[in-house]
């Protein structure tokens, strides 16, 4: 049986070389749809999506992300951002009810309702041709002061968006065995 999703999931990967080229409208604007389109904890659609364009702005974006901060014995750098075409900040406005009555019981149905908005996103991209990286680890302090986001306002995660540099072509990752990730009925590790 054939998937075309399956065929996109197979083909996406986390692109960290991009090369020339700006991202068409009509290609961004299917992008944001598909995350628009995502489901939500009660329908809550908690997102807003900055679309860095500006190349002074991706520049600093790429020093903020962070570089030169040593955290868990070495240095992080993200510098590679800084040759994307777009960065989408992703960010979160919890729901007062759904995403707090869901933290008291455990839960984090923000970053889930983030999470699939943010795949969405991911997939489409890579449908078009497009590589993305997804960024979890950024200064919150200084991303929010430079797009000047509202304190209440979470950002989940950083989006990298551009096309592929086919020259530094990222090999393929090795995954599990379909076998080895589910069990049916109770818990059986493989």
């Amino acid at each position: 049986m054939e998937s075309k999703i399956l065929e996109v999931i197979t083909k996406r990967r986390s692109i960290r070389n991009y090369g020339p080229g700006e991202i068409e409208e009509e290609k961004l604007r299917l992008i944001l749809e598909s995350a628009r389109l995502a489901p939500s904890s009660c329908n809550s659609q908690p997102w807003h999506f900055i679309v860095v364009k500006d190349r002074k702005k991706i520049e600093d974006l790429s020093k903020d992300v962070p570089v030169g901060e040593k955290i868990i014995g070495y240095y992080a750098s993200n510098r590679f951002i800084s040759k994307a075409s777009i960065i989408i900040v992703a960010c979160a406005n919890p729901h007062p009810i759904t995403h707090s009555a869901a933290k008291v019981a455990g839960m984090d149905l923000l970053m889930l309702d983030m999470g699939i908005a943010i795949e969405h996103m991911v997939l489409t991209a890579a449908e078009l041709g497009i590589g993305t990286c997804w960024l979890g680890y950024f200064s919150d302090k200084k991303i929010r002061k430079l797009l000047g986001i509202p304190k209440r306002t979470k950002i989940a995660a950083l989006l990298s968006l551009g096309y592929p540099d086919v020259t530094g072509r990222s090999k393929e990752q090795k995954r599990k065995e379909l076998r080895e990730i589910y069990s049916i009925n109770t818990y059986k590790k493989q």
